[in-house]
């Protein structure tokens, strides 16, 4: 029955008319090597953290905060939906062991924690979202929060996704560990109250299943689908593949695969500018919902959704798991070093003035493009859910929509 109901859900998001978006680029050259429909706006759904990610390295970059800066798990932060570590309020980290469980566990609370730690609150946190997508050129893209739980005004491309893909090879290799690394070792809650040690997977099968595999986050929420974004390197050649609301974790990896493969086929010459790719069709004017087919009771019962360390996937483009290394380590911070740490720090009370320019006219404003190669500019200062459904995400929303509403020319 599972393989029925398969067949029939990749037979329908394999029609043409149903066409989904992918785009695959060399991360060093710029130059895109194969896209579909990659200007249609999406949920990135957790694709989101890496912007949040982004927004955190340009803080530290900035020297505003450094890694040791202390993130605190909130109320607000503790009543976000799963994937979530599930901490008490007041525990505290590091800003790097937050960073580590937002990009390989997919921690939404965590991601909230971040936010109002970086930068006062989570409103705060996604004008910086948005005010860096709009420096960096992502003018499909619209961010309200920092997790990528569904909120319909969350929006961005594949192509926006692969700038940010970029940026963050070019320019913050440091952190590559921490998108690279398929699982990492936490203290976790137990029913009892005990805290143990736990191993927490990712959820890129490509990790340790495809050669050379080496970053970097996936999402999903029921209005998006599966979206990955994934690359590897070879012989000194880094390319990445982003693939936008396919019908489930194997399909996602695979397709990816598939596109990493082909293109390191290609010569380095090969390829259209990331700044030069035009719209390879018609643009919709806003995103589809793909509740209606990823979370119907069949779809669910279908699905096979293991976390990293325990798939198993039968396809010619990847191979058997072979575990390389350790988990990535998290600590979390005493009563008496936390009480100290949030004693130093002041929250920045800078904050960007949007009063002349709201975030949707900045969607809308012609944007230069800063080229990836260049030195990083002083930033303007300021998620993956759980295997089980998602029933608890709020699609419907009594607030008016305001989605980016540039189009490039085709």
């Amino acid at each position: 029955m599972r393989s029925i109901i398969a067949f029939f859900l990749t037979a329908w998001l394999a029609l043409p008319a149903h066409a989904l978006p992918h785009i695959s680029v060399d991360l060093d050259s710029g130059r895109v090597l194969s896209a579909q429909q990659a200007f249609d706006l999406w949920h990135p759904a957790s694709l989101t953290k890496l912007m949040t990610a982004l927004v955190a390295f340009r803080a530290i970059e900035s020297g505003r905060l450094t890694a040791d800066h202390p993130v605190i798990v909130s109320d607000n932060a503790r009543k976000a939906p799963p994937s979530k570590m599930g901490y008490s309020r007041g525990t505290t980290m590091r800003l790097e062991d937050a960073l580590k469980l937002l990009l390989i566990k997919s921690a939404n609370d965590i991601s909230i924690a971040l936010a109002e730690s970086v930068s006062g609150s989570v409103p705060a946190f996604s004008q910086a979202m948005n005010a860096e997508a709009a420096r960096l050129g992502m003018t499909g893209s619209n961010f309200v929060n920092p997790h990528g739980l569904h909120d319909r005004r969350q929006v961005t491309t594949a192509r926006d996704m692969a700038i940010l893909l970029r940026v963050l090879h070019k320019q913050y290799p440091q952190y590559k560990a921490m998108l690279s690394t398929p699982s990492l070792l936490a203290p976790s809650r137990t029913k009892n109250g005990k805290t143990i040690q736990r191993v927490y997977y990712s959820y890129n099968l490509l990790l340790e299943r495809f050669r050379g595999a080496d970053g970097f986050k996936t999402g999903f929420v029921c209005a998006s689908g599966y979206n990955f974004a994934g690359a590897a390197t070879r012989s000194g050649r880094r390319i990445a593949a982003i693939v936008l609301g396919r019908d489930g974790q194997t399909s996602r990896a695979v397709d990816a695969a598939k596109l990493i493969e082909e293109g390191f086929r290609l010569p380095t010459t090969t390829g259209t500018p990331i700044t030069e790719l035009k719209p390879n069709g018609a643009v919709p004017s806003g995103p589809r919902n793909m509740r209606s087919v990823m979370c119907t009771e069949a779809a669910r019962a279908a699905r096979y959704e293991p976390g990293a360390g325990q798939a198993v996937i039968d396809s010619p483009w990847l191979q058997e798991r072979k575990v390389m290394g350790s988990p990535l380590v998290v600590k979390l911070l005493g009563r008496q070093a936390a009480a100290l740490a949030s004693a130093r720090v002041t929250l920045p009370s800078f904050r960007p003035d949007f009063t002349s320019v709201a975030v949707a006219e900045i969607r809308t404003a012609p944007v230069n493009v800063a080229p990836v190669d260049a030195a990083p500019v002083t930033p303007v200062e300021v998620p993956e859910p759980t295997a089980a459904p998602i029933a608890n995400i709020i699609e419907a929303s009594n607030r008016p929509v305001a989605l980016p509403t540039f189009r490039p020319a085709s």
